[in-house]
């Protein structure tokens, strides 16, 4: 009688259960998924490319460095990171600039853009966690794509 009974209430609960996953799949089959990728644009300087990164909030991303193309996947905690920090950072164009000095033969700009909306450059230190977040996360886009800006003898990176 019992064991009877067991299967009553686990057939009990599977038909209830059932509708609300049917729902919740529905709910998340309607949800649109985020296909427009963050960027990181840096100037380059005399000794160093200039490079465009393409970020995917998967943690796909794609790369021009010294003008050669690029591809590669960075971690998907780095890449939800970037993107929170874009959200807090909105709008974009409306963060906080510091000009600072910088070496003729090193200084770099970046910037970040999203959705039409671009960043002053974030390089300079400041105070706004907002901008130092995003520029902890270009450094970080970098690093885990692995792409040398430096410049060759032949005015290609070094890969």
């Amino acid at each position: 009688m019992k064991v009877f009974n067991f299967y009553k209430i686990s057939l009990a609960s599977v038909l209830l259960a059932t509708p609300l996953c049917v729902f919740s799949l529905k709910t998340l089959a309607q949800t649109p998924i985020i296909q427009e990728p963050g960027v990181i644009i840096n100037s380059g300087s005399t000794n160093t490319c200039q490079y465009i990164i393409r970020v995917l909030p998967s943690g796909k991303a794609t790369y021009t460095v010294c003008n050669r193309k690029g591809a590669g996947e960075i971690k998907v905690n780095t890449a939800m990171k970037f993107f929170n920090d874009i959200s807090a950072a909105q709008p974009l164009s409306k963060l906080p600039y510091k000009p600072c000095v910088k070496s003729a033969s090193f200084g770099t700009s970046t910037e970040v853009s999203y959705q039409g909306k671009k960043s002053p450059d974030i390089s300079c230190s400041t105070n706004d966690y907002r901008v130092t977040n995003l520029y902890s996360d270009t450094n970080s886009i970098q690093n885990e794509l692995k792409f040398s800006t430096f410049r060759t003898s032949g005015g290609n990176p070094s890969l």
